[in-house]
Formats: structure tokens, sequence, C-alpha cells
């Protein structure tokens, strides 16, 4: 392979991230064996040892959350309401590894659905746009890594088996979600769980294509609905007890 063909697969490399490129195949092949190996490890230790890595990564999640927002405002401001983590990836990155930590239902619950239905969405179609040349794409990317993480040790470790009621949870979550979100873009102009109308030139790809506003509002949230409920048809009829563990 020459040079310039490799330019070509890896377009953008250093300053701007270009998705499907192949930058983007081998970040997210980075991400998966991250995860799965965090995963596969989780599974070989003892079960003290389960309990310890399994604080560790929620105390680091959530350390990992509030440092990296703390950098960001110090060094860019907080521009309210904009710069505040009110989308459902940046929420997430602080859910997730407190549920990880607390084992709180509401929040295992809530990590669960909004992981592999929502948070997924980042590494199948992201928004970003800078390389590894600047420092967001490193806060992207180990943003939603990290929350991944969590998530799937919950569900391939700890035992997390999500149930109807769960469901509900989510609902219930999701829906004090929108009491927020709406009133705060319909008040500034943001787009806040993509559910705002932003210029056209800020509405990602993959939004746009769900019509004009305020239907593809409606489109996004329906479609998150549904989501979260196929994700509990694989466990349906499946036992819904964790399993017994030492920090139960």
């Amino acid at each position: 392979m020459t040079i310039s063909s490799l330019n070509l697969v890896f377009a953008g490399t250093w300053g701007r991230f270009i998705p499907y490129s192949g930058l983007h195949l081998v970040t997210i092949c980075v991400c998966v064996l991250a995860v799965a190996s965090l995963g596969g490890i989780g599974r070989a230790l003892s079960d003290t040892s389960k309990i310890a890595l399994r604080r560790t990564l929620g105390i680091f999640g959530i350390t990992y959350w509030v440092f990296s927002y703390a950098i960001w405002w110090y060094h860019n401001g907080l521009d309210l309401p904009s710069g505040l983590p009110l989308h459902i990836c940046e929420l997430n990155g602080l859910i997730a590894p407190l549920a990880l930590l607390t084992l709180n239902r509401w929040l295992r619950a809530t990590a669960y659905f909004w992981t592999f239905a929502l948070t997924t969405q980042a590494f199948i179609q992201p928004t970003l746009t800078t390389g590894p040349a600047g420092a967001f794409f490193w806060w992207f990317w180990a943003q939603h890594t990290i929350a991944l993480a969590c998530a799937v040790y919950d569900l391939a470790v700890v035992g997390f088996r999500p149930n109807w009621q769960d469901l509900w949870r989510v609902y219930v979550v999701s829906a004090l979600y929108l009491a927020i979100v709406i009133p705060v873009n319909f008040e500034f102009g943001t787009n806040f769980g993509f559910l705002g109308n932003p210029p056209p030139a800020r509405v990602p790809p993959f939004i746009d294509a769900l019509g004009p506003w305020p239907l593809r509002a409606l489109s996004v949230v329906a479609l998150a609905a549904a989501g979260f409920a196929i994700l509990v048809l694989p466990w349906r009829g499946r036992t819904l007890k964790l399993h017994k563990s030492p920090d139960r």
C-alpha cells in the first residue's frame, strides 16, 4: 500500500476526524478491545477481587468525569447553559460509574438502557470533528468508553439482569431528563439530547435525516423508547435474580 493510499484510508487522521474512515475503525477496535479485556479480566477474578475492580472502575469513572469537566471549564470558561453536561452521553458518563459503585437499581437500569441504546450511537455515528492532535478527541472517546466499560462490567461480571420494572425506571428517568432539557433548549437555543432546533449546520446528519423540527424531536424520543423496550427482550423469560456475591 502506497503512502497516498494510506492517507486516503486515514484521511484527516491528525487534525480532523472523519466518520467511517480508517481512523474511526481503528479507534472503535481499540475501545471495544479495552472494554472486552476489562470484562474478561473481571470474570476471571475471585469474588473479592471482582468487588475491588468494580469499585475501582466506579471511582475512576467518577473522578475522570469531575476532573475532565473542571479542567474544561477552567480553560474554556463555563458558557451557560450550552457548557453544561446535559447531553445523554455526558450525563451517562457520571451515571454509569455511579451505578457500578453503588449498585443502586435505578442507576443501573438507567446506565444499561442509556448506554446500549444511546451511548453506543456515539461509536457508530460520532459527532466528533477533532482528530488526535486535539485533546477533545481523547476526551470524547475516553468518556464514552468508560461509560460502556461500566455498563458491560455490571452486565458481564456483577450480573445485572434488566427486567420490565427496570424498563419503567428508565422511562421515568428519561421523562425527567426531557422535562429539564426541553425548556432549556427552548430558552437558550441549545440542542441537548438532539431535541432542540439549532441552525442547520449544527444538526448531525443522522438527526437531520429524521425530518424537520419539531417532528424530528418526537422521532428521537420514540426511537429511544422503542430501543429501550428492545433491550429488555433478550432477558425475558430468564432468571432476573442477580447472582449472589460477597457484597450483597
